[in-house]
């Protein structure tokens, strides 16, 4: 073998190692800023699903049914009251009691102002945006049902986003992956809290 001739092969080994090189580093970094996005995305997006959830379990506790809307459950947090005992000093001191230094009562109070300051809440928690998927203009699923189970009905909910929707900007191949492991794990190809054919209230991320 002529020594131009090696050297040519030496060259094309050379520039074939260098692209194998580069390929292997943008997919490694494609797929390692996919998951640090998705990961970033989707904490917020469970902070706002937990929030939501609170705001259904207050709702539910006084219709015996979930909303079907954010419409409504706005309008129940801004609008509506929930009713609690409210216990002043120690019960179980009898004398306390006797001089009216312990006592309940009922007490009404907003919605969102009882779910705050039982810190039910989180601290990011927003009412009027509730409903938005951050980092999008859409807005979250949201359903409501009932199931009937050993003769009881049980009210049904279930609020949640696609990925295509949340991540509708990133690596069109690593979002079909995600969708398809959500589908297997979960039949849902995103984000989901609470079922609406299914008596859970928990997210399908837990």
């Amino acid at each position: 073998m002529n020594k131009n001739l090696k050297l040519g092969i030496e060259l094309a080994l050379a520039v074939v190692i260098v692209v194998l090189v580069y390929a292997v580093y943008h997919t490694v970094n494609v797929d390692i800023t996919f998951d640090q996005e998705k990961a970033k995305r989707q904490a917020a997006v469970i902070e706002k699903l937990q929030d939501a959830r609170e705001l259904q379990f207050a709702y539910e506790a006084k219709y015996n049914k979930y909303a079907d809307n954010w419409d409504e459950l706005i309008r129940f947090a801004k609008e509506d009251s929930l009713e609690f005992t409210y216990t002043e000093g120690d019960m179980e001191d009898s004398a306390a009691v006797a001089e009216g230094r312990a006592f309940q009562k009922k007490v009404k109070m907003a919605a969102f102002e009882k779910l705050r300051s039982d810190s039910l809440l989180s601290k990011n928690f927003v009412l009027e945006d509730i409903s938005k998927i951050p980092g999008t203009d859409s807005i979250f699923e949201i359903a409501a049902s009932s199931i009937t189970s050993g003769g009881a009905k049980i009210p049904t909910f279930q609020m949640g986003v696609l990925w295509d929707v949340l991540l509708f900007d990133l690596n069109r191949q690593l979002v079909v992956n995600s969708k398809e492991y959500s589908r297997k794990t979960s039949g849902y190809e995103g984000l989901r809290i609470g079922k609406i054919d299914e008596a859970t209230t928990e997210g399908n991320w837990q």
